[in-house]
This record gives structure tokens, sequence and C-alpha cells, in this order.
């Protein structure tokens, strides 16, 4: 998962159109954390991600 690493991503909600994106910023393992790009200032920073547990990641141009 490494190649991940500084890679913007979307992360797809299992089962809905809605997920959000943002830059892997730390790989440990199977485990990601994904700074979220989130212009809402309620929202997250970011979020831990478990890549044997989510079904879609898709890496963004």
């Amino acid at each position: 998962m490494e190649w991940l690493q500084g890679k913007r991503v979307f992360i797809r909600r299992d089962g809905e159109d809605q997920g959000f994106d943002g830059v892997v910023t730390e790989v440990r393992g199977k485990w990601i954390y994904v700074a979220v790009s989130d212009p809402d200032p309620s929202g997250f920073e970011g979020i831990w991600v478990n890549t044997e547990l989510q079904r879609e990641i898709g890496i963004l141009k």
C-alpha cells in the first residue's frame, strides 16, 4: 500500500454514490490515512481507512 502515499484518492461509501476525496498522508500496513478535502469547517480533517475492508478506492488525476 506504500504506493498510495501522496496520491489523491476518492473513497466511496459502501452502497452509496457519495464519498469523499483527499490525499493519502500515511500508510501503516493495511491502514491508510486520508487527509480529507472538506471545505465544511464542521467537517473532519481526515480518516483512517482499512484497505482490506474498503471496497473501492479511486486514485484521482
